[in-house]
């Protein structure tokens, strides 16, 4: 939950934000290893640059960031190796600039980065902002309002599965920007990422079941704001724009001197955030960050890379047509309830293995669509019945083919993953025993799904559309109708296959 302490009478706002982890091989894991997570928020390299080539759906002033994927491992319980992954980047803030770690994330509101204020041996494990040494630094107050020195100002509560981070409300200026050196990513093992993430935003802490993690929603916000500021003649940079932001400045030990990262930089709808000003995707192209088509300017796309021969990239102000697959067009899907503030579609019908099921015969499917989370995720006794239909043997020893699939079907696209998108090795446990050793003869393969049950206002048969359905469909946000879009990739190579030994 999320607790405004305002020194005049404001409208008390919740926030929560489940951060889920799903270990994609293993039984149900504590909330508190789940929160782990966040660890990613603070290791990738990414580069900026203005897009200069005009095509279909791409202006010349867009900005195009580079990603990079961090793959790490997770020692289980049991003895057994998993991995999580998340795509990260780079951006400053202030003047002089301040660097920070953050995830591009579509299933969060805001800009969060760690306060020099909090002076715990948790926080001084992360880069923190310095407010007094940036000379456009402004303290303000939920509603924007400039804070004089030494007055009571409003502050943020956030509250976890597992701890807690209070917070204060600033404005400065911030610039996506080209990469630090630093070590190159952990590589994957042969099997790939085997463990999942969620990051999704919404209004209370979601119950979750096996194969599954931790899970803080944000709930909507409609704080007043003021949109003008003093401070605003520094001279504007591509990439650069005056923005709200939150700093920490307390984190609590458990989980988070466990954890690595810098920060999150949400790319929610504008519902999400506390206020307009503190949303990337209204913010920057108002602000001149880009600049194009005034319809493209609320408007990015993001690719999400294979193979170690390409590379994923987050596009503001359009999208990349070189990121389809020959002949491929962008098909639309408008937004529903955006004023939950996640990019949230309707789903018509499922098909599993060839049979159609009446999981969304009464018209309620939802899928929300979100670059936070590692794996397709769904209501959990849908999960069960899933992978009851979509079992099947392994290929060679290995989780391939387009066959038996899962087909989702929108309003006027068809999602369609099979084994070489979410297939994975089954393990039985005790495998030593003679009877187990026999059953391993023929191993099988079976979906890889994050269990989650999402609550009220969302639809009890929402599901999670994450990094397999981002990788395998070059996929577009336009938060000026709002819509989803999706196309065919074109990828260099195809994806590292899960396989069996």
């Amino acid at each position: 939950q999320v607790r405004l302490k305002p020194h005049l009478p404001l409208p008390t706002n919740k926030f929560i934000r489940p951060v889920m982890f799903c270990a994609a091989f293993a039984a149900a894991t504590r909330l508190s290893d789940m929160l782990t997570m966040l660890s990613f928020l603070a290791m990738a390299n990414i580069g900026t640059s203005a897009t200069s080539a005009l095509s279909a759906g791409t202006s010349a002033g867009s900005l195009t960031i580079r990603l990079e994927k961090q793959t790490l491992p997770l020692h289980t319980q049991d003895g057994m190796v998993h991995h999580k992954s998340a795509y990260y980047g780079n951006l400053s803030i202030g003047t002089p600039p301040q660097h920070f770690s953050v995830v591009f994330d579509t299933g969060s509101g805001h800009l969060i980065v760690p306060s020099v204020m909090c002076r715990t041996d948790t926080c001084k494990q992360h880069r923190r902002y310095k407010r007094r040494a940036s000379s456009t630094a402004m303290d303000v107050d939920a509603d924007g309002t400039p804070v004089e020195k030494g007055q009571p100002r409003d502050q943020l509560s956030v509250a976890f599965g597992t701890g807690e981070i209070a917070g204060v409300f600033m404005r400065d200026y911030i610039c996506l920007e080209e990469p630090e050196e630093q070590q190159p990513p952990a590589a994957p093992d042969a099997t790939g990422s085997l463990l999942g993430t969620s990051k999704l935003q919404g209004s209370k802490k979601m119950p979750l079941s096996n194969m599954s993690g931790t899970s803080m929603l944000q709930a909507n916000v409609t704080t007043t704001f003021s949109s003008n500021s003093p401070g605003e003649d520094k001279e504007q940079e591509h990439g650069c724009m005056y923005m709200r932001f939150i700093t920490a400045t307390t984190m609590t030990d458990d989980p988070f001197e466990k954890l690595a990262f810098d920060g999150i930089m949400g790319l929610g709808l504008n519902s999400l955030s506390q206020a307009p000003p503190f949303n990337l995707i209204e913010t920057g192209g108002q602000e001149g960050a880009w600049h194009g088509e005034d319809y493209r300017l609320k408007m990015f796309g993001i690719f999400l890379a294979v193979s170690e021969l390409e590379h994923s990239e987050l596009t503001l102000g359009g999208y990349k047509q070189e990121h389809m697959a020959a002949g491929e067009q962008v098909s639309w899907c408008d937004a529903k309830q955006p004023d939950l503030g996640h990019w949230q579609i309707a789903v018509k019908s499922i098909t599993a293995a060839g049979q159609r099921l009446s999981f969304c015969d009464d018209g309620t499917c939802r899928a929300v669509v979100d670059s936070g989370t590692s794996l397709l995720g769904v209501p959990s006794e849908f999960g069960y019945e899933l992978i009851d239909i979509l079992r099947h043997n392994a290929t060679e020893g290995e989780c391939t083919g387009n066959l038996p699939s899962l087909e989702i079907e929108l309003e006027n696209f068809n999602v369609v993953l099979g084994p070489s998108d979410i297939g994975r090795p089954e393990f039985v446990p005790g495998v030593d025993e003679p009877e187990a050793e026999d059953e391993q003869q023929h191993p099988a393969c079976i979906p890889m799904l994050m269990f989650m049950d999402l609550p009220l206002p969302y639809s009890p048969k929402t599901i999670i559309l994450g990094e397999p359905v981002l990788q395998k469909y070059y996929t577009t946000f336009d938060a000026l109708v709002p819509r989803v879009g999706f196309a065919t990739a074109r990828h260099v190579k195809p994806k590292r296959l899960a396989w069996v030994s």
